[in-house]
């Protein structure tokens, strides 16, 4: 055996398909998309409207992702999804 079953299901709990909203619960997060020519990022804060940022380049959406983090949010990765 290599590692820890969920004998309900008979599969390993890592094999379960993620839903985010289980993962993050009513945490604030920001998602990620390509968008056009760049990328889209939508931020979700807890009490807040949904805030769009569009960035051109990979760096710039590093830049953002990394400020978001900093602040606490969780990344998701809509691509990955």
């Amino acid at each position: 055996m290599s590692g820890p079953r969920d004998l309900r299901r008979g599969r390993k709990p890592f094999e379960r398909p993620c839903d985010p909203k289980e993962v993050i619960g009513d945490k604030s997060y920001f998602t990620f998309e390509p968008f056009g020519q760049g990328f889209a990022l939508n931020v979700h804060r807890r009490g807040y409207p949904v805030q769009t940022i569009l960035v051109k380049t990979e760096g710039e959406l590093n830049r953002e992702r990394r400020r978001l983090s900093d602040e606490g949010l969780i990344g998701l990765n809509r691509g990955a999804i």
